[in-house]
């Protein structure tokens, strides 16, 4: 019973760091660049009703773009973890 409890813990714990991260990393390289092309609000670009990025494949692609564009040096698993925040926050595709 406890060896479950344990892994659920760690399961969340591991959740809420990768989503930190996962914000920490576009928030550093991205809400200058955001909030010049959403009037000043970063988030804007995530809320608005004519989205451009429709399914999960073309918001990594579109990550992709963003990190080249930025000239941010991510590894493939911070982009991984970028995309999964945004996702997880603002789009909710499967």
């Amino acid at each position: 019973m406890w060896q479950k409890i344990i892994v659920f813990a760690s399961g969340i714990l591991l959740s809420s760091i990768v989503f930190a991260d996962g914000k920490q990393l576009h928030d550093t390289a991205c809400l200058q660049c955001h909030a010049s092309l959403g009037g000043g609000d970063p988030y804007q670009l995530y809320s608005r009703t004519d989205k451009t990025v429709k399914t999960l494949a073309g918001l990594e692609k579109r990550v992709s773009y963003c990190v080249k564009a930025a000239d941010v040096t991510w590894t493939e698993q911070q982009k991984r973890t970028v995309i999964d925040y945004l996702n997880s926050t603002f789009y909710h595709f499967k």
